[in-house]
Formats: structure tokens, C-alpha cells, sequence
């Protein structure tokens, strides 16, 4: 079945709900888990504040990443609470390329992705997930 389970992370709740789930599927079929988190560029507007103090996007870069590793780090204790063997990759560039990218060299079976619970968002194709299952080599499971 499943040996190795990635699980696309960040702070959102539909991220949490996602990495819950892949830790009782990897227990349940003594997989081993994989955490991906990206971290993506900040917005344009931010090259205005560098311009005037450039160790501003410094101290931002150091904080969020920062703020991510110790959000792996929890997740890494309640895996490890759970007896799942995890690992984690923390990596930079844009949320579905970065994914697809780490998801290439990870080579799990399964990806876990959050779906968004949003009553009015009927439009599933061109989103996040979509283009996941398109790119990636392997399973897709969205969890709501």
C-alpha cells in the first residue's frame, strides 16, 4: 500500500486537518511521513520598506522561517507522540512548483493536501490541488 506519505504543511486549518489525517493513515499502514512546507516569497510592496532599511526583509526572512521550523518542530513531536517516523523539508519558492519540486525528490505514494471549506468556492479546477494532481507523480488525497 503506502510506505511513504507526504503532506503539503503550513499554519492554515486546512493544512492541519490534512497533516492529522496523514498521521493516523501512516500509523495505520506503518508508512513513513514527510512534511512539506514552503515558503513563499513576500508580496512586491515589501522591495519599498528594503529600499528604505534594508535589514528589514532580512529580519522578515529570519522570522518566517523561523515561525516554520518551529511549527514542524510541533508536528514532529505530536508524529512522534503518534509513533509515526517523520522527516520534514522546508523550502523556498512558489507554493505548487515548490511542492511539486520536493514531492520529485521525496517520491512518496501519497500526497495530502487540505481542501478549503469555503461554501462559495465551487470552482475546484485551476486551484491549488488541481494543479498538484496534475504535476505530481503520485496519489492525491485532499481531506476536508
Amino acid at each position: 500500500m503506502y510506505k511513504k506519505i507526504a503532506v503539503a504543511f503550513d499554519e492554515s486549518a486546512e493544512a492541519e486537518r490534512a497533516f492529522r489525517s496523514a498521521v493516523e493513515l501512516a500509523k495505520f499502514v506503518s508508512a513513513e511521513l514527510c512534511l512539506i512546507t514552503v515558503i513563499e516569497a513576500f508580496p512586491a510592496y515589501i522591495g519599498y520598506v528594503s529600499a528604505s532599511s534594508p535589514d528589514v526583509t532580512r529580519l522578515l526572512v529570519d522570522e518566517r522561517r523561523s515561525f516554520y521550523e518551529d511549527l514542524q518542530k510541533r508536528a514532529m513531536l505530536h508524529a512522534a507522540e503518534a509513533g509515526v517516523p517523520i522527516r520534514t523539508e522546508l523550502a523556498e519558492g512558489s507554493e505548487v512548483a515548490t511542492i511539486v519540486s520536493v514531492v520529485q525528490s521525496v517520491n512518496p505514494d501519497l500526497l495530502v493536501v487540505g481542501l478549503h471549506r469555503h461554501a462559495s468556492d465551487l470552482q475546484i479546477f485551476g486551484g491549488t490541488v488541481h494543479q498538484l494532481a496534475l504535476h505530481v507523480k503520485c496519489n492525491v488525497l485532499g481531506v476536508h
